[in-house]
């Protein structure tokens, strides 16, 4: 759609915009629901910080380890390969330049994309742990305030893929749905203020012709399904410190095992035949689509329309299985601790 625009020659990420947005709403939220239940609005300002720098580290160390098999890959011995993922921005990328399958540790890291947010929750999650821990707080009954923030903050973050179009969309679907499907442009999605006026959206990688399933779209609208139910409803019911925390995590994790069906990303535990071409190629889940050597833009577009056509979910992706843990954990934690039992102690 819109990767970033340029204001005075400064290059301003729609993305990371969105991002900001997701941590402002939060700050203007948590400190009203901590006021609203009688919690020291100190402590949650200080917890604010940690988890949203733990969230921006966190996230980015989950989208190394999600791509790590781009990163340390290739024929090469542990040695040479340790010298290039440590001493070269781009990794064994320079010494396989012509191969867009390699990626840098250092290029994934500090790149301006790439986060994975169950990475993001489990670090900036730590952080708020162990800081209420030091102050002697109850870590449930704060983690209960900020949890409506974390469901608006996710859904605004998923609008930040959306306007991106940074490619993490599902694959073509057999429907046309108001903003559940869409199809993405590719071109150069860089605007200049000057040049808004006949601007087509596009994108960093487009479906060329393809509607696809708009996946960030659907997280997105599940997450604000969410919020809403716990600021109009869950809130006010007086469970016990941590019901609220469960639900999201029960709620994400089953939201995520059930949009992963519809998203392009690769099997952990294969149950399908891998996707095809209709030539029979398998088709590479990070394909490249800037062209190929020698490869014309007629060419290109039919190799990456075919590549939205043909690809199916196949198997359990990694994300699945986490989506799943999180929310069996936030089941067994809901039944086994009886969070579901009102507590009258609790601020209404």
């Amino acid at each position: 759609m819109l990767e970033k625009f340029v204001i005075f020659s400064i290059d301003i990420s729609t993305f990371s915009l969105l991002l900001m947005a997701a941590f402002l709403t939060a700050a203007y939220l948590v400190p009203r629901e901590l006021r609203r239940r009688g919690l020291t609005e100190e402590y949650g300002d200080h917890a604010l910080l940690l988890a949203v720098v733990g969230t921006i580290v966190g996230a980015k160390i989950g989208y190394v380890l999600e791509v790590w098999g781009r990163i340390w890959r290739g024929p090469d011995g542990f040695w040479t390969k340790l010298e290039y993922v440590l001493f070269y921005w781009e990794g064994l990328g320079v010494k396989y330049a012509s191969d867009a399958q390699y990626l840098g540790l250092w290029e994934t890291l500090f790149s301006a994309g790439g986060l994975v947010f169950y990475g993001g929750f489990a670090m900036g999650f730590a952080l708020l742990y162990f800081y209420l821990r030091y102050k002697k707080q109850s870590i449930w009954e704060y983690g209960d305030a900020f949890i409506p923030s974390m469901a608006i903050g996710y859904g605004i973050g998923r609008l930040g893929c959306i306007v991106s179009g940074d490619g993490c969309f599902g694959y073509g679907a057999s429907w046309d749905i108001p903003f559940l499907t869409m199809e993405f442009h590719h071109h150069p999605s860089v605007v200049y203020l000057t040049s808004w006026l006949g601007y087509k959206p596009g994108g960093v990688m487009g479906t060329f012709g393809v509607t696809v399933w708009n996946t960030p779209m659907i997280e997105a609208i599940l997450s604000w399904i969410l919020f809403a139910w716990m600021m109009l409803k869950l809130r006010f019911q007086n469970f016990k410190p941590g019901f609220m925390v469960a639900i999201f995590l029960v709620w994400n994790g089953i939201a995520r095992f059930l949009v992963e069906f519809l998203r392009i990303n690769d099997a952990l535990i294969p149950v399908l035949d891998h996707p095809t071409y209709a030539d029979g190629r398998l088709i590479e889940h990070h394909v490249q689509h800037t062209g190929e050597v020698g490869e014309t833009a007629a060419e290109m577009a039919a190799r990456m329309s075919a590549y939205f056509e043909n690809w199916h979910w196949y198997g359990f992706t990694q994300s699945q299985v986490f989506g799943l843990l999180i929310a069996l954990a936030g089941l067994i934690w809901i039944f086994q601790k009886k969070l579901y039992v009102r507590d009258d102690t609790q601020k209404s």
